[in-house]
C-alpha cells in the first residue's frame, strides 16, 4: 500500500502589463478535484486505495515568495499527521503503574520519517512534486521513549532493541499464552545466567521484568528452557516453539538473542510491552 502526497507547487509572477497566468495544479487519478480557489501552491495528501485526499494550500505557509518552515511544520503536524493516523488504524497508549507509552494499534504503518522535509522542500522548490510515501512493517513505538529500551510487540511475536533512537536489532519471541500477557513500561528488576524456574527448568540469561501475584513467580526474558529428564540427561526446548505463544508470562527467545540482550541490558533498563 502507498500513500501518495501529490503536490503541485506552481509559482506564476505578474509582469508589468501582463496578465497573470495560471497554471491548473496537478491531480491525482481517481480522486477529488482540488477546490478551484486561486493558489499559487496546492497539496494534496491521498491515501490511493480509500480515494480520500487531505488538501493543503499555501495560505500563510508563504510569505513574499519565503517558505516559512515552521508554519508547514505546523501544519503538517495538525493536519496532516492525524488524517494518515487516522487511515491506518491510528495510535493508542500502553499504560501501567510504571508509566505510559504511545504506539500504533496496526503493524503495518506509513513511513513518516521524512514528512516534513519532504513537504517543506515541495513548497519551496515551485514545482510540480509528488511524494511517495511507503508502509511497511514498523514498531509501535518511534525510539524516543528512553536512549535505551526494549519494544516487545506481541502480536508479531517479535522484540526490538532500541539504542538513540534507531533499532538496532529485532529478535523473534516465543510469548506468553492469551490471559498471561502484561502491557505497559517494566523495568529489569534482577538478571541471573541461569536460574531455575519454579518448575526445576533452567532459563538461561534470564532478565526478570514483573512479580506475577497469580502465580507467585517472576516474568522474564531468557533462552529456551531446558532441563534434566528421568535419566539424567539435558532436554531443550525445540526452536520450533519460536513465534508461538507458550508460555505462562515469560518471554522465550534463541539462545543467542537472550545473550545479546543480557549483554547490553542492565537492571533499570526499560522493557515497553504491547499487542
Amino acid at each position: 500500500m502507498l500513500l501518495v502526497i501529490g503536490i503541485s507547487a506552481i509559482f506564476v509572477y505578474k509582469a508589468k502589463g501582463e496578465e497573470k497566468k495560471e497554471t491548473p495544479p496537478q491531480q491525482t487519478l481517481g480522486v477529488e478535484e482540488i477546490p478551484k480557489e486561486e493558489k499559487d501552491i496546492s497539496v494534496s495528501v491521498c491515501d490511493t486505495e480509500i480515494k480520500n485526499c487531505i488538501w493543503l494550500t499555501s495560505d500563510g505557509l508563504i510569505k513574499e515568495d519565503i517558505v516559512d518552515e515552521n508554519a508547514v511544520y505546523q501544519k503538517v503536524l495538525d493536519t496532516v499527521l492525524p488524517y494518515i493516523e487516522t487511515q491506518y488504524g491510528g495510535k493508542t497508549i500502553a499504560s501501567n503503574k510504571n508509566g505510559n507509552f504511545i504506539y500504533w494499534k496496526e503493524d503495518i504503518i506509513p513511513d513518516l520519517s521524512n514528512i516534513f522535509t519532504d513537504v517543506y522542500n515541495a513548497f519551496k522548490s515551485g514545482e510540480n512534486t509528488q511524494i511517495l510515501i511507503q508502509t511497511k512493517d514498523f514498531p509501535g513505538t518511534d525510539g524516543r521513549y528512553s536512549n535505551k529500551y526494549i519494544e516487545i510487540d506481541n502480536s508479531k511475536q517479535k522484540l526490538y532493541v532500541w539504542i538513540d533512537g534507531k533499532v538496532v536489532k529485532e529478535i523473534l519471541l516465543s510469548g506468553p499464552k492469551v490471559g498471561y500477557e502484561v502491557y505497559g513500561v517494566f523495568p529489569i528488576i534482577d538478571k541471573g545466567i541461569s536460574p531455575i524456574a519454579p518448575t526445576g527448568r533452567y532459563m538461561p540469561y534470564w532478565m526478570a521484568f514483573y512479580y506475577s501475584k497469580r502465580q507467585d513467580s517472576w516474568y522474564g526474558l531468557h533462552a529456551l528452557i531446558w532441563w534434566y529428564d528421568e535419566n539424567g540427561k539435558k532436554v531443550y526446548e525445540p526452536t520450533t516453539n519460536i513465534g508461538v505463544r507458550r508460555s505462562g508470562g515469560c518471554i522465550r527467545m534463541l539462545y543467542e538473542d537472550s545473550k545479546y540482550l543480557y549483554e547490553i541490558f542492565e537492571k533499570g533498563d526499560h522493557i515497553l510491552i504491547h499487542e
